[in-house]
């Protein structure tokens, strides 16, 4: 499918910088984020302007990364899978469910 004008929203904007909402239920994220889709809003972005992305088949959050009149790029902060959790260290302390006791400041709780 194609960018579709309607679908870009504004909701903020602060210090130069816009938060926008986009929203197709045609599209793949993938294909919302390929170079060029956004060329047609050209007069509207700017660089380093947030896109929230709802899709088809998910979601994204992703930036402006150029914005010229070659064309729009948007570079997604989101994509990739997300890092693993960290080590649980020997001598943490476990509840229940198996998973670690952490203290306010969110380190380990460990065995005396």
């Amino acid at each position: 499918m194609a960018f579709v004008p309607v679908n870009l929203a504004v909701l903020s904007y602060a210090a130069g910088c816009t938060l926008w909402n986009y929203s197709s239920v045609e599209d793949t994220v993938g294909a919302v984020l390929a170079p060029g889709y956004f060329d047609p809003a050209l007069a509207r972005l700017r660089r380093d302007d947030v896109v929230l992305i709802s899709a088809r088949d998910g979601a994204a959050i992703a930036f402006v990364a150029t914005a010229s009149p070659t064309g729009v790029t948007l570079q997604s902060l989101t994509g990739g899978e997300p890092p693993p959790p960290p080590a649980i260290p020997t001598g943490a302390i476990l509840a229940e469910n198996g998973l670690p006791i952490l203290a306010e400041n969110g380190a380990f709780v460990l065995a005396d």
